[in-house]
């Protein structure tokens, strides 16, 4: 009975046997079409290049600090101001007839105050009345100050000797409080170039590093004096500023062609490549795709990140004749077959 009974046993064990055997190996999945791009290394130094706009150092808009309607504007494009000089004004009535009134409020106050101090000292009324009196008296005189101060704000003065480089409103406008109405130039301050810089470039700039301003059929060198702390989130850009050796002929508003001699970033080793490329950017480091040749396969490497600079981002670590896979990157493993169908073979 036992042997009968381990006779279906036995016949299961050779037909999955056989089941197993014809099963077809398992097959590779189809290689993933991709494209690549060599890494474009840069030079150990080169110079950065961008449109700047000239300016003097210490540039003004003129404002009021209170509301009102524009009674006159003494100053216009390109004149010539002193400091502390009346530029414009704003019809005060309405201010100079609050400054009567609480010039009245004071002098109503000081009366008030003057007979309750009398009264505290014959024990008439409280101590507590007059010293409430003292404090009304206090208010008024803050309320006079402050009508006082908005009074004279309706008058407009030059912060500085310099020139006028724009009239903004005019005489009969209504302007609001911060409105701009002129911008002014200190000549006492020296003309600069401010360009903006894109943030994979900034890495490379040095203060202090030779320049060269590009204005019509001049050419005038320069020294980077100051480096931008932040980045425009909406441009990619820093402001970088410099000093020009010679700025005659030179004015406020004019623009041209810098370039600032500066070292690829971070030294030898830096490369370019298309920003598609990169799959994660975090801090100092970037993860990207590269193709081994021998293989035919990607292969997944951490680099440095430097920064991107328009269309490309900057990074360091690939080796000599790396070739980047840009399209299709998003889709690659580690170790996946690919097919190259553009860029470089």
């Amino acid at each position: 009975m036992t042997f009968f009974r381990q006779i279906p046993l036995v016949t299961c064990a050779l037909l999955l046997a056989g089941c197993g055997a014809a099963q077809p190996p398992a097959t590779e999945p189809e290689p993933l079409p991709v494209e690549v791009v060599a890494a474009n290394p840069q030079g150990d130094a080169g110079a950065i290049s961008a449109v700047g706009r000239i300016a003097h150092q210490r540039e003004m808009t003129l404002a009021f600090r209170v509301a009102g309607t524009l009674a006159r504007l003494d100053a216009d494009i390109g004149d010539r101001v002193g400091r502390g000089q009346a530029l414009a004004a704003l019809d005060a009535r309405d201010l100079v007839a609050r400054v009567a009134q609480a010039e009245g409020d004071v002098r109503r106050s000081e009366r008030a105050a003057a007979r309750y101090a009398v009264l505290s000292e014959s024990g008439a009324v409280a101590r507590a009345r007059y010293d409430d009196e003292r404090t009304a008296l206090d208010q008024a005189r803050a309320a006079l100050r402050a009508a006082a101060f908005d009074r004279d704000s309706a008058q407009l003065r030059a912060p500085a000797a310099g020139v006028v480089l724009e009239r903004i409103a005019q005489a009969g406008e209504t302007v609001s409080p911060g409105q701009a109405v002129l911008r002014i130039a200190d000549t006492a301050s020296p003309l600069l170039v401010r360009l903006p810089v894109p943030e994979g470039q900034l890495v490379r700039v040095r203060s202090g590093a030779a320049a060269r301003l590009t204005a019509g059929d001049r050419i005038v060198t320069g020294t980077v004096s100051r480096i931008g702390a932040q980045v425009d989130a909406r441009t990619g850009t820093a402001e970088v500023e410099i000093r020009l050796s010679d700025a005659r002929g030179l004015v406020s508003g004019m623009t041209g062609t810098v370039e600032i001699d500066a070292p690829a970033a971070g030294g030898a080793g830096i490369a370019a490549i298309p920003a598609e490329a990169v799959l994660e950017a975090k801090g100092s480091q970037a993860a990207l795709f590269l193709l081994d040749r021998q293989t035919q396969r990607a292969r997944r490497r951490i680099v440095r990140f430097v920064g991107f600079t328009g269309d490309e981002a900057l990074v360091a670590g690939l080796p000599a004749g790396a070739q980047v896979i840009t399209s299709g990157a998003g889709f690659a493993a580690d170790g996946q077959r690919v097919r190259v169908t553009g860029g470089v073979r």
